[in-house]
């Protein structure tokens, strides 16, 4: 797991986890770290016991990224990163967070690993998905359960497990951790998430075949109707064009963009995949979910299969 210039906090009491009260030394800052705030002992004590008293209120308390980083430089005797201390540490870890309000991750999936699943939920964040600016909350709306509770369990499978609210997800709405967007913020570099705005960045474009189809599929589902043909909506050119030109580069098969007018107006933007590459489509999808069962085509799974045979 990377430093993400402070990004993450991270809560490792609790667990197996030893702290040694002998340790005389621990960095107050770090200008490396871009971070203006010095620490103390007083700090260290709260750290150790995992929360603190506020006002009458026990609340939590979380050791910073970069502090664990430099104590396990420290500890280990050795200024890699990955080094044997921080990766012993990583495996007590109960809990992480973003900075402000964030809702944690429980139970976290560490380290995080590079796969399809991971970048099959930015094309979710270009469908139904919602990325909010500073003081918003991102979510993922999607009406049908089977599909809300694909994605859900896509976030569990690749992060671990977190608290949202449920009356809003009864009501076709997932709310997602600050942390878990700023994940993808910071490391792909992902562009507004608005209707017209968003496109795919070029660093998604370039990667390999799997991780292309893994989010091909993600898409169909927020924004492809599966019946006779399979044909992909959007009122974004750009987008439109660039989700085509990446159904292009997996090998399939794609008739041009075409505008669909409602009452004489221009609605949408509307491209198909050619009935030739539904077996080769298939055949990757199942390829896929065999490894990460959540890349399907979730509740459009059975239109599609019936379609096959």
């Amino acid at each position: 797991m990377a430093h993400t210039d402070d990004l993450l906090y991270l809560s490792c009491f609790g667990k197996k986890q030893k702290h040694d009260n002998q340790c005389p030394w621990f960095p107050s800052g770090s200008g490396e770290y871009k971070i203006k705030r010095n620490y103390n002992t007083g700090h260290l004590s709260s750290w150790i016991k995992g929360s603190k008293k506020d006002r009458g209120k026990i609340k939590n308390v979380y050791i910073p990224l970069w502090l664990l980083i430099e104590i396990s430089k420290i500890l280990s005797k050795s200024n890699k990163i990955g080094n044997k201390t921080i990766k012993e540490i990583e495996k007590n870890i109960e809990l992480y967070t973003g900075t402000g309000k964030s809702h944690p991750i429980f139970n976290p999936k560490l380290p995080l690993y590079f796969t399809p699943e991971m970048v099959s939920v930015i094309f979710h964040f270009l469908g139904d998905g919602h990325i909010g600016k500073k003081g918003e909350v991102s979510s993922y709306r999607q009406m049908n359960k089977e599909g809300l509770n694909n994605f859900l369990k896509k976030l569990q499978s690749v992060f671990g497990d977190f608290d949202y609210p449920k009356k809003e997800f009864n009501n076709g709405r997932l709310n997602i951790p600050k942390i878990i967007t700023e994940f993808y913020n910071y490391y792909f570099k992902l562009p507004s998430t608005n209707t017209f705005e968003s496109y795919t960045p070029e660093n998604i474009k370039k990667l390999k075949r799997d991780f292309l189809v893994a989010g091909l599929i993600s898409f169909i589902i927020d924004e492809g109707h599966v019946w006779g043909v399979i044909t992909i909506y959007g009122k974004n050119a750009r987008l439109m064009n660039d989700i085509r030109s990446i159904g292009i580069k997996c090998g399939y098969i794609y008739h041009p963009i075409r505008k669909k007018y409602a009452y004489g107006k221009f609605d949408v933007y509307r491209f198909s995949i050619s009935s030739k590459s539904y077996n080769k489509l298939y055949e990757d999808m199942k390829e896929l979910s065999s490894i990460f069962p959540t890349c399907t085509l979730a509740h459009k799974n059975n239109k599609f299969t019936q379609r096959i045979q």
